[in-house]
């Protein structure tokens, strides 16, 4: 129970479509990404995704280091790669 308890506020913050899309885009980038390239890969807005990014941060599902005039962002739990795969394999019936 002590498990469920822990990792419930990490799936309901990863449990948003923007927030999905960003950690698939990192997860299949396979390495650091800039700001600039996540909004793109996420069809959002700066605004929307930044607001995004801080969730999951402070979720500490990312982590970010700065580089020059870049923040570069990655997956920091890589667990939560396991809901992706989830996702990724379940079928949809219409």
């Amino acid at each position: 129970m002590d498990t469920l308890e822990r990792v419930a506020p990490i799936i309901r913050n990863a449990a948003h479509p923007i927030r999905l899309r960003i950690l698939d885009y990192l997860a299949q980038a396979g390495e650091p990404r800039t700001v600039s390239q996540i909004i793109e890969a996420a069809g959002a807005t700066q605004a929307t995704v930044s607001q995004q990014l801080r969730i999951l941060k402070d979720q500490q599902i990312l982590s970010s280091r700065r580089v020059g005039n870049f923040i570069l962002y990655e997956v920091a739990n890589k667990s939560v790669l396991m809901l992706l795969d989830c996702i990724r394999r379940h079928q949809f019936r219409e």
